[in-house]
């Protein structure tokens, strides 16, 4: 019996989610680190297709303002 010839995906690594997302793999990692993304896996490096369609939606559900730091930020210590 042969597999079928198109098998819908719901993991991508980070590649495959730049390249379902529309974007460079580069840009996507920018994205990564400044959106709340949800990762699975084991090593927590892949991607749910359900999470990547919700923040094609509507990114700003996953935007987290205390992970974008702007150049030259240095922590106070208390």
């Amino acid at each position: 019996m042969s597999r079928p010839l198109h098998v819908e995906r719901h993991f991508f690594n980070q590649r495959e989610a730049a390249e379902y997302c529309g974007y460079s793999t580069a840009k996507f990692r920018q994205f990564a680190k400044e959106y709340d993304i949800p990762k699975c896996g084991p090593n927590r490096d892949r991607y749910r297709k359900v999470d990547l369609d919700s923040f094609m939606a509507c990114p700003g559900d996953f935007f987290n303002p205390l992970r974008v730091r702007k150049a030259g930020f240095v922590p106070v210590e208390v």
